[in-house]
């Protein structure tokens, strides 16, 4: 087997500790956001009834919108605490450009344009 180049030290494996910290992070963002998201959803149309929406869209709401909000902003947390801050800046960046865009259909078309 050859010899590494003199001078040259292999570094020192490092634990995967922080990629586990990072992803149990991810888990929790992404969690807590759903929970955020689907509460809010909750309190603006069936609690407050601000807006009248058909039922179908309470499920695209629950079960398409809200998740890929919660693991936009889970990856970002992630990212960021993994010290990759370019990354979790344009994760963040198209998280908050899908939300402008859903909430500007909303306002434009009303929910049914976004059915």
């Amino acid at each position: 087997m050859a010899e590494p180049a003199p001078g040259l030290e292999r570094p020192e494996p490092r634990s995967g500790a922080g990629c586990v910290a990072a992803g149990a992070l991810f888990a929790i963002v992404a969690i807590l956001g759903w929970l955020i998201a689907i509460t809010a959803y909750g309190l603006v149309v069936e609690q407050w009834e601000m807006v009248e929406v058909r039922r179908e869209f309470s499920y695209d709401w629950v079960f398409v919108y809200a998740p890929l909000f919660a693991i936009g902003l889970g990856s970002a947390a992630a990212f960021a605490a993994s010290r990759r801050a370019s990354a979790a800046r344009m994760t963040l960046l198209i998280a908050v450009t899908g939300a402008i865009a859903l909430l500007g259909g909303v306002v434009l078309f009303g929910l049914g344009g976004l059915i």
